[in-house]
């Protein structure tokens, strides 16, 4: 585990009060909740390898020292909802004294909600990170934020979701592949296509290559919105791509590139005629 006592822990949660003698430790409490953190970060963005090459770091380590903040906030946000309730012969009560108010339900959502944005930012720079490393790209997770021309969660912000969005990423990917799929089949070709989300997930993309992508990815962002193809704009890509053989050879030989094949008509001596 990244995390492994109260006081490493309590590193990532400055606000919380210090544990008395007598009472149990925070670590203990929400344990089960920083193990299903773990899993979670493991299963989505790391992978089992990575994540145990983390785990073996030293604490001074950045991208240890980024992974356990992911796992102490988000498994501290999926224990907030049973933390002040305690089972009494009675029923369930709220966990209260004299000096200390319990926090009303708004203020527990919004701290809720404030853990999960952190979490979301923090795992955007988890995911910059990981892209530079040469081992990720080709594991199950890379190829998993490979797939399309967006391989972090800023597809959620810039089309207008600033809380949860991990859980907006997941969605949106799934339009965005539908979407790509037909610009790659009617533009920039399946060939060309591959190759820019690679660049793009392991951070080598030409400045050729970003013109290339940022149109893309703003007809991407407009027909997720609803708004229709920009046929003037992939027109305009198709163009540059066409002019540049030596640095879009993928699409030179493509079968997209037959699309703007016009067929050219020659004139002989034999070629039948007719009068109107």
């Amino acid at each position: 585990m990244l995390i492994q006592n109260d006081t490493e822990l309590r590193k990532y949660l400055p606000n919380a009060l210090t544990t008395v003698e007598g009472e149990t430790p925070l670590y203990d409490k929400i344990a089960p909740y920083l193990v299903k953190a773990h899993t979670w970060l493991s299963k989505h963005f790391t992978g089992t390898d990575i994540l145990t090459e983390v785990e073996a770091a030293e604490d001074t380590d950045p991208l240890r020292s980024l992974c356990a903040h992911i796992v102490a906030v988000d498994g501290f946000r999926r224990a907030i909802p049973s933390l002040d309730l305690i089972l009494t012969p009675n029923g369930f009560g709220i966990v209260s004294n004299q000096n200390v108010v319990p926090a009303s339900a708004d203020r527990v959502k919004r701290l809720i909600d404030s853990l999960l944005t952190n979490r979301d930012s923090l795992v955007n720079d988890l995911l910059d990170q990981l892209a530079k490393r040469p081992d990720w790209p080709d594991t199950p997770q890379g190829q998993f934020f490979g797939a399309s021309l967006w391989p972090d969660l800023e597809l959620a912000h810039l089309a207008g979701y600033n809380a949860e969005q991990w859980a907006h990423y997941q969605s949106l990917r799934l339009q965005v592949l539908s979407i790509e799929q037909e610009l790659a089949e009617h533009f920039v070709s399946e060939e060309l296509m591959s190759r820019l989300r690679r660049n793009m997930l392991t951070q080598q993309v030409t400045p050729e290559e970003r013109s290339i992508i940022d149109a893309i990815r703003q007809t991407t962002l407009e027909m997720l919105n609803g708004k229709p193809l920009d046929f003037k704009r992939m027109y305009s890509v198709v163009q540059r791509i066409r002019t540049k053989p030596e640095l879009f050879a993928e699409w030179q030989d493509s079968y997209t590139s037959m699309l703007f094949c016009r067929p050219s008509f020659e004139n002989h001596k034999d070629s039948g005629g007719y009068w109107w």
